[in-house]
């Protein structure tokens, strides 16, 4: 889906790398390449300076050594060209509430994913973004009422809403932010 919207928004070329064949074998239609192989140490064929973005979309939190895929990626990354990483936030407040109350459990989806080997808070995403070598020109927070959305219904919705225009704005901004979307840039 992330690839089809890209294409859509414009962009002249979008190649992809997925490790699971099924998703592969999905997202193959809607890329101009597609590398079917682990993003760790997979061929690939790309050329240095070749691409202006360079995008790790809820993919960082699943790796052992996030920093060593980042640091793999950026010579394709053209001299001014940006990196775009989106991960969970561990600091979001259902999160915190269930570690406080002792009710800890994985989930399929969501901030608790079981497959998650990599814990981010705007603080730890910050500091990786500069380790890694890039410099972070923005942060947007994804705020969200619930962890799962999936059946909030339109009163939840609502409430989602005002949440995000009153709460999650002005006084809780980092414990109702689901998620970030880092916008680094790569030194010239």
């Amino acid at each position: 889906m992330l690839a089809a919207t890209l294409k859509s928004s414009g962009a002249a070329y979008v190649a992809g790398i997925e490790l699971h064949a099924a998703s592969a074998a999905l997202a193959r239609s809607r890329l101009d390449l597609l590398i079917e192989g682990d993003i760790t140490a997979a061929a690939v064929p790309f050329a240095r300076d070749e691409f202006d973005y360079l995008l790790f979309a809820d993919v960082l939190e699943h790796l052992p050594d996030p920093d060593a895929v980042v640091r793999r990626y950026l010579p394709f990354l053209k001299p001014g060209g940006k990196v775009i990483i989106s991960v969970p936030n561990w600091r979001f407040y259902t999160v915190l509430l269930r570690l406080i109350l002792d009710r800890w459990s994985y989930s399929d989806a969501g901030v608790r994913d079981r497959t998650h080997l990599r814990v981010f808070t705007r603080y730890s995403l910050e500091s990786f973004v500069r380790t890694s070598g890039l410099e972070l020109i923005e942060l947007h927070r994804n705020h969200r009422l619930l962890e799962d959305q999936t059946h909030i219904g339109r009163v939840g919705a609502i409430a989602t809403r005002i949440s995000n225009a009153t709460l999650a704005r002005w006084m809780f901004p980092e414990l109702l932010a689901f998620q970030y979307v880092a916008v680094a840039g790569k030194p010239l």
